[in-house]
């Protein structure tokens, strides 16, 4: 089935599709409450993944670090970077502002849910052999060096700098060829069928939250 270019489809793991997608479960790892050791996507997302990898050079590969999240691990996480922000001097409006950059308001309602409910969002980054490529900032680091811009916004790169840019840029190429969106605070964020997506494409149509993975597996 298909609504506005969208199709409707069930959860399907990652792991094992393809050798040039792996998987490091992130918030399993980190031990967040309803967080899962696989990975999963809505089945078109995940093949569009596929495509993407594809483009991607012989000796270098996709690492997914996060897909479908419940609610419960999103609430986790939010809770807990809201925390950190606060540690950090945020508070009122500014905090608010801030955590929102981050972190969507964890929701159950299905028909206003945050992107990783809906199957359609994705955390990765890219590795070569046995080592995650070099991007300049952190999974999860909570501040302006994670925009996807900021080394192309900076002059007089440093080789290093350099590196980071050009590996940034070559995941992000790869995703938006086959229709991806980026996001502007999180260089390892994508989306798909979401409704930031369905905006952007002009479409009415998006995907709905997924409560229950279990249900929504074929």
């Amino acid at each position: 089935m298909n609504i506005g270019g969208v199709p409707l489809e069930v959860l399907v793991p990652i792991s094992g599709v393809v050798k040039k997608i792996q998987i490091y479960p992130y918030y399993y790892h980190m031990g967040h409450p309803g967080a899962d050791d696989e990975c999963y996507l809505r089945k078109a997302v995940l093949q569009k993944l596929v495509d993407a990898s594809r483009l991607l050079p012989d000796d270098v590969y996709f690492v997914v670090l996060d897909g479908w999240r419940s609610y419960e691990t999103q609430l986790s996480i939010y809770e807990q970077t809201k925390i950190a922000l606060q540690e950090e001097g945020f508070e009122g409006e500014a905090l608010t502002e801030e955590l929102f950059k981050y972190v969507a308001t964890p929701s159950e309602d299905i028909s206003k849910p945050s992107p990783h409910l809906t199957g359609g969002a994705i955390d990765l980054t890219l590795a070569h052999a046995n080592s995650w490529l070099p991007m300049g900032s952190d999974f999860d680091e909570f501040n302006a060096k994670s925009q996807p811009d900021w080394f192309e916004k900076k002059t007089d790169l440093t080789e290093e700098e350099t590196e980071f840019l050009n590996n940034r840029n070559l995941l992000r190429k790869a995703m938006l060829a086959v229709g991806f969106i980026p996001n502007p605070d999180e260089w390892w964020h994508f989306e798909y069928g979401t409704k930031d997506w369905a905006k952007q494409n002009r479409l009415q149509n998006y995907y709905q939250g997924i409560l229950n993975r279990e249900k929504s597996e074929g």
